[in-house]
């Protein structure tokens, strides 16, 4: 199959979106992904996937920690910010307000899951990280979802 035809197939499934995190030499580090999904109840486990060509990678692997944050359907500004790659770490962080914590947590998202990585691995053009849960937090509102090339609300 090629390339095109794969990815205007997977554009008709609906995603939420995400803006992973983590922290490393005490600067913050995230991006976009819609490609987020839980895989353990017990124990609760993660996995997540970043391009195999970002440098966002070293970061995730030597802190061996993680946030995910679930956006809101208000945050696409967020959302677009953490998926330009034009974009320094610096600036994508600049716009949002982040809770206390050792990770960067964004304040105003849906919710967020946090823990440690327990393995990655390269799978075509992509790292997969598989990460056990270790707190969270829920909070109120609708995601933003992605589907059909662009961004989606509920009804």
């Amino acid at each position: 199959m090629n390339a095109n035809d794969f990815r205007a197939i997977c554009r008709q499934f609906a995603t939420g979106i995400t803006v992973i995190t983590t922290s490393h030499n005490n600067q913050p580090f995230g991006f976009t992904a819609n490609s987020f999904t839980s895989v353990s109840l017990e124990p609760p486990i993660v996995l997540f996937c970043l391009k195999t060509e970002s440098t966002t990678n070293e970061a995730f692997q030597k802190s061996n920690s993680f946030a995910i944050n679930i956006l809101t359907e208000n945050q696409e500004d967020v959302s677009n910010s953490f998926a330009n790659p034009k974009k320094t770490q610096a600036e994508r962080f600049s716009n949002v307000e982040l809770m206390k914590n050792k990770l960067p947590i964004l304040k105003d998202s849906l919710g967020y899951l946090a823990g440690e990585i327990i393995q990655f691995h390269k799978v075509g053009d992509h790292i997969v990280y598989y990460g056990q849960v270790t707190n969270g937090v829920k909070s109120d509102g609708s995601p933003l979802l992605y589907a059909k090339g662009g961004y989606q609300r509920l009804p």
